[in-house]
């Protein structure tokens, strides 16, 4: 549903324990047990 090839569709920021995923190596980037991610959509209606 977020992913759009190997990334994220244009219009969702990914947060991986606050920081902007795009920083910490996208699909690189090594989960572990206690880190949060978050989803936000930046798109609206209008």
């Amino acid at each position: 549903m977020f992913m759009k090839g190997e990334s994220v569709r244009p219009g969702v920021l990914v947060l991986v324990n606050d920081c902007d995923w795009e920083l910490s190596g996208q699909l690189d980037t090594i989960l572990e047990e206690k880190d949060v991610v978050v989803f936000i959509s930046t798109l609206h209606g209008g």
